[in-house]
């Protein structure tokens, strides 16, 4: 299950850890800055107001000289959060560092008797009240008053302790959850009669503990791919549904095996939703053959030039490493020479600098007439790249809610900046639209917008298409 939104398609270079000094909290500070001031491509776009930036800077810098760990956290996070760019974060091992909303990393504990109310809750009637399992946890619910409270009776995790409050349930649909950190998310949640809820904005599926038949074990496996997975279903006689929920490396094969596996049914479907809800991105590899089935005869490709720095030189050169020997490296090789040529200056790859590059699309003799995709605000990178394509095409429409807003600055990659602990991620090239066409904190807008009235969008698609 996806418990966090990553935003890009990035090579993880090998810690260097065990190499690098433990910095107080101001040497981490400007070693961050400095990092940042001379390797992320969006630096000077995002500090024209030198003034502002300065004094900022210089803020930060004294709040360092007396800040404990976990202040300074906050401190580097500020920085970084400056630039407002998905693909620019600072953490360590990973994952970035928290907002700092429960700066404490306490929640509170929930008044049971576990005991008690596991021997109790067998004879629960409430469907949403029992003992629940997700990845790494097993959740209690119990009714109070008119919400519902999730807390925990194991986990993996041992920041997690029995009777903390995981979750609440509102009556209107909503809830409020503790993330690994402790801090709070909001979302709207879904109960399904398969004995499955699915919290949305965390992509968080929980089911139901009890004795289960083998067709109802069946059943929930079904919804559970349908909720978390990769599938291709056709739901009507005349619609299709393909749910991709991510482009991730690790997944080319199997969306690739479910194009091939299907693609009679998509070539002679009348109508395809393609649902890309909660893909986080990954690599634009991930779509190359839905293209035929959605697109014209041509694409316009936006470009991309790359800020040349010693630290993205030495990622592609680990990167040829991890290929197999008898992989060809010749354009690698081309990239890493023109960076090399021209460090600190901006290149764009292509070689003849154009600011859009036209992609040949050979459309697939059948394919569906009509096309709608799903997106929301945890669509983002690469799968807003797709988005960003699919508007070309005459026969798509867009459906849903604006996307994440990450596609300005990317190719990002973890860097380990000189201090033992932590990491930053950053993007290494700016996109050539700019500043025209700025997409970061805005997101992909959706040609059909679904507001919160729409409670099952597919459903609401299937009627769209048919009507």
């Amino acid at each position: 299950m996806k418990k966090i939104l990553y935003l890009v398609a990035f090579l993880l270079t090998q810690s260097l850890y065990a190499q690098q000094p433990n910095c107080n909290c101001e040497q981490t500070l400007a070693k961050l800055i400095y990092k940042v001031e001379t390797e992320y491509p969006g630096f000077s776009a995002k500090t024209k107001d030198t003034f502002m930036y300065n004094g900022f800077k210089e803020n930060l810098i004294i709040e360092a000289k007396k800040a404990d760990e976990l202040a300074c956290q906050q401190i580097l996070k500020r920085y970084t959060d400056f630039f407002k760019d998905p693909h620019l974060w600072v953490g360590a091992n990973g994952t970035p560092f928290a907002s700092g909303n429960n700066t404490t990393g306490n929640v509170p504990s929930f008044a049971v008797d576990l005991n008690d109310f596991q021997n109790k809750v067998q004879n629960a009637k409430d469907k949403l009240e029992g003992i629940w399992k997700t990845d790494g946890y097993t959740i209690g619910i119990k009714k109070t008053g008119k919400d519902y409270v999730g807390f925990i009776i194991a986990a993996d995790a041992a920041v997690w302790k029995p009777k903390e409050i995981k979750f609440k349930l509102f009556p209107n649909g909503n809830f409020e959850y503790a993330l690994m950190d402790k801090t709070l998310k909001n979302g709207s949640y879904q109960y399904d009669d398969a004995g499955i809820l699915f919290l949305d904005e965390v992509s968080v599926a929980l089911v139901r503990q009890g004795p289960k038949s083998k067709a109802e074990e069946t059943k929930i496996a079904e919804r559970l791919k349908e909720l978390e997975g990769f599938y291709f279903k056709q739901i009507t006689t005349k619609t299709a549904v393909l749910k991709l929920p991510s482009f991730e490396y690790q997944y080319l094969k199997e969306i690739d095996q479910l194009i091939e596996q299907n693609k009679t049914q998509i070539e002679n479907t009348e109508n395809l939703i393609i649902d890309l809800r909660g893909n986080p991105g990954g690599t634009t590899d991930a779509y190359k053959k839905l293209l035929p089935y959605i697109m014209g005869k041509n694409i316009r490709n936006t470009g991309a030039e790359f800020l040349a720095t010693q630290t993205y030189i030495d990622n592609l050169e680990h990167y040829k490493k991890t290929l197999d020997k008898d992989a060809p490296t010749e354009a690698i090789d081309k990239n890493i020479a023109t960076l090399k040529a021209n460090l600190g200056k901006f290149v764009n790859f292509s070689g003849d600098g154009e600011l859009v590059q036209i992609q040949e699309v050979v459309p697939a003799a059948k394919s569906p007439k009509n096309v709608v995709i799903l997106a929301n605000k945890r669509t983002g990178s690469s799968a807003e790249y797709f988005l960003f394509l699919a508007k070309q095409s005459k026969k798509v429409k867009l459906m849903g809610i604006p996307s994440y807003g990450a596609l300005d600055y990317g190719n990002a990659y973890f860097i380990d900046f000189g201090c033992a602990n932590y990491q930053i991620l950053m993007p290494t090239y700016r996109a050539l639209r700019l500043p025209d066409y700025p997409i970061d904190n805005i997101g992909i807008q959706p040609d059909i917008h679904l507001d919160k009235s729409v409670k099952d969008w597919i459903n609401f698609a299937v009627n769209y298409l048919e009507d």
